[in-house]
């Protein structure tokens, strides 16, 4: 009597859990829809989140050596931020009075927020994925550069936090990896 018999349904694939960029994403959006936010603050959130990730991949460079990071086109996009980075500071540098300096994570924030915002996918686990990748690939590739850049971002910060501590990114992003670290490693079954 097979043909009384009902197939059964194949059981649904699991969300795929938010990579580390996807929940910083979420952690500056706050309470705040992602897609409905202006493209002002969409691009803070995804620089904020690269922030972040630099920060990480500069103190723990091993999570990130991924083969989706490592790939050449993700070098290249790297290589842009790093083109940037350096235009940038040589502005900087050629006319203190009337530049801005613009670090790396912004540029990362600004190209991810740009890209998504064009192609209409504005969520949280897309635009994590890019930040994520992208930072992490500008902090393993371009080490060298992220050492100098993170070197005046604390001379910055030493400035503008006198008297107190000043902030340390590759502390505070370290500290957020193994904060999502331990929260994944809560949310999995039997652990």
């Amino acid at each position: 009597m097979r043909w009384l018999r009902r197939k059964e349904k194949a059981a649904a694939a699991p969300e795929p859990k938010p990579g580390f960029g996807a929940w910083l994403v979420l952690q500056f959006a706050g309470e705040e829809p992602l897609a409905g936010m202006p493209f002002a603050r969409l691009e803070r959130v995804c620089s904020n989140a690269a922030s972040l990730v630099c920060g990480a991949a500069f103190a723990r460079p091993e999570p990130f050596e991924r083969p989706e990071v490592l790939r050449p086109a993700m070098r290249e996009e790297a290589a842009v931020v790093s083109r940037r980075t350096a235009d940038g500071f040589r502005a900087a540098l050629a006319d203190r009075e009337n530049t801005v300096l613009a670090w790396p994570w912004e540029h990362i924030g600004t190209s991810v927020a740009w890209q998504a915002t064009r192609a209409g996918t504005v969520e949280a686990a897309q635009l994590g994925e890019r930040v994520e990748q992208l930072a992490a690939a500008y902090g393993i590739y371009f080490r060298e550069q992220l050492t100098a850049v993170l070197d005046l971002w604390s001379q910055v910060a030493a400035g503008v936090y006198r008297g107190e501590q000043p902030p340390d990114l590759p502390r505070m992003g370290a500290q957020m990896l193994a904060a999502f670290e331990a929260q994944q490693g809560r949310e999995r079954p039997g652990a």
